[in-house]
């Protein structure tokens, strides 16, 4: 026995610890988590059909029904997130501004993901 160590007390509950966290890194690099109430986008929306089929730089005029707004919308661009998702930024502009959103791949459809910068802003490369 070393000097002024502990008799070995703590080794087994440190043993515990890394074994707990080797565990809990393995399941975080595994499989990418969603918050529950992101609930995939439907398909019939026309920003998220646009998103999905659109070419970098395009752009189309819409009708949003939930509105009957009339907005320009334009694919910003297109990404692979670090979860594997391709993502695409959408640029909605009306005739009093513009908002975006950000939709990511998720299984056969499209997912809301939150912006990657404060106020909404997602930022450029």
């Amino acid at each position: 026995m070393i000097p002024g160590s502990n008799s070995g007390g703590c080794r087994p509950v440190a043993g515990v610890l890394g074994l707990l966290l080797l565990a809990a890194c393995a399941d975080a690099g595994t499989a990418p988590t969603q918050p529950a109430d992101a609930a995939i986008a439907s398909i019939s929306d026309p920003v998220v059909a646009f998103a999905a089929s659109a070419g970098a730089g395009a752009e189309e005029t819409v009708t949003l029904p939930s509105t009957g707004q009339t907005v320009r919308l334009r694919l910003v661009r297109a990404y692979a997130a670090a979860s594997g998702r391709e993502c695409r930024e959408v640029q909605m502009g009306t005739g009093s501004g513009s908002s975006s959103r950000l939709l990511c791949s998720a299984g056969t459809g499209w997912r809301e993901a939150r912006p990657l910068l404060r106020g909404g802003a997602t930022g450029m490369p």
